[in-house]
């Protein structure tokens, strides 16, 4: 999943509007975030072991939302920066193919291998998000016009056509994009 997650933001951000659009793209992409700061060290995440299993993203989620409440003062805002970014793993449990629990079995439906099936799945979850910020009328204006949603549709687009291989660290090993 890769729009879908910034549909996710923006519909967080439409309920909680004390956490900024430029907060929750990153945490709600914080995994796939961690996973390239993991190939530029030269570390081996095998299938997102370190950054999309259930124990990583609970650690990553519990970090990033230890953050946004002592920025903030608000319990609820470390408590929803935690639920974006272990929203992140249902999503890509649709889309890609990696473990999520440690020796665990590689999981998910892989639709990065049919892109036009994710498209169609994952398009509409990045505009049902856009169209409930921009609704809530709490979203910035940058966020909220017609052409963040034509944004949305080509970046998913283009995502879709290309071809669907994430850098790894490990040796011998290619991965798919999560």
């Amino acid at each position: 999943m890769i729009t879908g997650h910034l549909g996710v933001a923006a519909a967080v951000r439409s309920r909680w509007p004390g956490l900024s659009v430029l907060w929750l793209v990153p945490v709600a992409v914080a995994p796939d975030i961690l996973d390239f700061a993991y190939v530029a060290l030269g570390i081996c995440s095998p299938y997102g072991l370190y950054s999309h299993t259930v124990p990583a993203a609970a650690l990553t989620g519990a970090v990033l939302g230890g953050i946004a409440f002592l920025v903030t003062g608000s319990r609820s805002a470390g408590l929803v920066t935690a639920g974006v970014v272990l929203a992140h793993l249902p999503l890509d449990l649709v889309t890609g193919h990696k473990i999520f629990w440690p020796g665990g079995p590689l999981l998910g439906f892989s639709l990065y291998r049919r892109p036009l099936l994710d498209f169609l799945i994952e398009l509409p979850i990045a505009l049902a998000g856009w169209w409930v910020l921009r609704r809530s009328g709490r979203g910035p204006s940058w966020a909220t016009v017609g052409a963040a949603a034509l944004a949305l549709a080509l970046a998913q687009a283009t995502f879709d056509v290309l071809p669907q291989v994430k850098p790894s660290a490990c040796r011998g090993i290619v991965q798919e994009v999560p």
